[in-house]
């Protein structure tokens, strides 16, 4: 009798053991295809993506794709009608200096450093934007898009904000926490500068690179070549330091 008891028990643990492991284990799935927003059992896509974006999902760190990005959504709608507010009033924020260094600290991307995201290796090709911090290597061409990080090359009418930008981004607003590289623009913004701004107006909280436009703006020091040059110490005309 006792004997068959501890059988029993055995029996009992094993089955509640196996119960657990089958549920924790959760296989890695490769695909060569997925439509977006990319399932929560997929965890790489080796190949094409095509949807309307992608969403936060429980597994979202452990995603990546290696290939091509392609998207359709209408967030960049809204992106054009602030653009068209700011090109209307770009000549009185030349005229009246409206910016403050407090201003600029907004533009400071905290909340990605933390959070998980998404990794595209490759080509993303979209209206734009992503819904979900995003890390890509590689080439961006959509209207507008929004990054935790970025290497390589963003061509964006509208403009690209990321928190870490390494490469060449062209569009017409293009926000930056720091900047390893090149920012074409109508209006460049950067927290911190090591690279080089370029547009009609730049603007930056510590700059350790160049700035080259119409009106340039440092609350810190660096080069600035332009028709109106201001920084912490000084301003010039044509250029400044």
């Amino acid at each position: 009798m006792k004997k068959q008891i501890l059988k029993l028990l055995l029996i009992l643990i094993s089955f509640k053991s196996f119960g657990q492991d089958t549920i924790a284990y959760q296989p890695t799935h490769t695909q060569i295809f997925s439509l977006s927003p990319i399932s929560k059992k997929v965890d790489k896509v080796n190949g094409l993506v095509f949807g309307v974006g992608h969403v936060d999902n429980k597994r979202v760190k452990a995603q990546r794709i290696n290939g091509l990005n392609l998207e359709v959504n209408p967030a960049p709608i809204a992106g054009a009608l602030i653009a068209c507010v700011a090109l209307i009033y770009l000549p009185d924020i030349i005229k009246n200096n409206t910016f403050k260094s407090d201003s600029i600290n907004k533009f400071k991307i905290e909340d990605f450093k933390s959070t998980p995201d998404l990794r595209l290796n490759g080509i993303n090709i979209s209206t734009g934007c992503f819904f979900i911090p995003t890390t890509i290597n590689g080439l961006n061409i959509s209207l507008g898009n929004k990054f935790k990080r970025f290497n390589g090359l963003s061509i964006a009418p509208l403009g690209t904000i990321a928190g870490d930008f390494n490469g060449l981004g062209i569009g017409f607003l293009n926000t930056n926490t720091n900047l390893n590289g090149v920012s074409l623009g109508i209006y460049n913004q950067t927290f911190l500068l090591k690279g080089l701004q370029f547009g009609m107006i730049n603007q930056v909280k510590t700059s350790h690179g160049i700035q080259i436009g119409i009106y340039n703006r440092s609350y810190s020091r660096g080069l600035q070549l332009g028709f109106w040059n201001k920084n912490s110490k000084h301003s010039f005309p044509l250029i400044n330091f």
